[in-house]
C-alpha cells in the first residue's frame, strides 16, 4: 500500500488511487512517458499490472467465509483461478469469472462470462436433537421452515439453500444434505444485456477450477472472432 501510494504521488495525478468494478486498483493520470518507470516501481513491491483487453480478466469474488453467509471460499477459488487463467490472450475476446458464497450474490455471477454460486447447502433435520427454540424458522428469509405443535415442518420447494439455518442452530441438529456451487454460463453486463444461463445440476468446489478450465480452452478453440462466450 505504502507502494502504490508513493507511485500515484510520484507519476499519478496528485496521489489519487481508485478502484473498478472488478475490484482492480488504478492510478489514474500516469503520463504514457512516466509508464515504465511507475510500472518498475509498483514491480518492485511486488504488484504486476492486472488484466485488460481480450483476455481472462480478474476473477471477481465476494468476501465468501468472511460474510457469515457465506458457504464456500470463494477467495480459495479465486486465488486458483487467478494463477491458472488470469490475464491468459483470448484474442480479440475477452472473458470475465465471478464467484458469489451464498444466493445473495453480491458479486452478480450472472453478469459474467462465467459465474459460480455458492450457498446451496440444503438442510437435513434431526428432529430428535431439535428442542423447537425457533432460530432456524426466524433466520429463514424465504419462510421455508416453520415450529408448532407438531414439531418442525420444513418446505424444500421454497428453500433456496443458503444454507443459514445450519450455521444458526445452537443445538446442530441441522446437517447437510447436499452443497455445491450453480455454474452460470455466457452472461454479460454493458451494452448488450445477458443473464447467464443456468446449468442443471451442483458443481463440487473441488471442480470447479477444472471446469473452468475446459471452458476456456473449449471457447477459445471454438468462438469466432470478438464473439463473447454468450453468443
Amino acid at each position: 500500500m505504502e507502494a502504490l501510494a508513493k507511485t500515484a504521488r510520484d507519476y499519478g495525478r496528485g496521489g489519487e488511487v481508485c478502484t473498478t468494478a472488478r475490484l482492480n486498483i488504478e492510478i489514474p493520470g500516469i503520463q504514457r512517458t512516466d509508464v515504465p518507470d511507475a510500472t518498475a516501481a509498483l514491480s518492485a513491491a511486488g504488484l504486476v499490472l492486472g488484466s485488460t483487453g481480450p483476455s481472462v480478466r480478474s476473477v471477481v469474488s465476494c468476501k465468501g467465509t468472511i460474510c457469515r453467509h457465506g458457504c464456500c471460499d470463494t477467495f480459495g477459488l479465486a486465488r486458483q483461478l487467478e494463477e491458472k487463467e488470469g490475464g491468459a490472450d483470448l484474442s480479440p475476446r475477452k472473458l470475465k469469472i465471478a464467484l458469489a458464497g451464498c444466493p445473495n450474490n453480491c458479486s452478480r455471477v450472472q453478469f459474467n462470462d462465467i459465474g459460480f454460486m455458492g450457498g446451496h447447502r440444503f438442510p437435513r433435520f434431526d428432529e430428535e436433537g431439535c428442542n423447537r427454540c425457533g432460530a432456524c424458522e426466524t433466520v429463514c428469509k424465504e419462510n421455508a421452515i416453520t415450529i408448532g405443535d407438531d414439531g418442525l415442518v420444513f418446505s424444500a420447494e421454497r428453500c433456496i439453500g443458503c444454507g443459514d439455518c445450519i450455521t444458526t442452530c445452537p443445538k446442530d441438529a441441522i446437517g447437510i444434505a447436499e452443497e455445491g456451487l450453480s455454474l452460470f454460463l455466457g452472461g454479460r453486463a454493458g451494452r448488450r444485456i445477458r443473464l447467464g444461463t443456468e446449468v442443471k445440476g451442483r458443481v463440487a468446489e473441488a471442480d470447479a477450477a477444472e471446469l473452468t478450465e475446459r471452458i476456456i480452452t473449449y471457447f477459445a478453440a471454438h468462438t469466432r472472432d470478438g464473439e463473447r462466450l454468450g453468443r
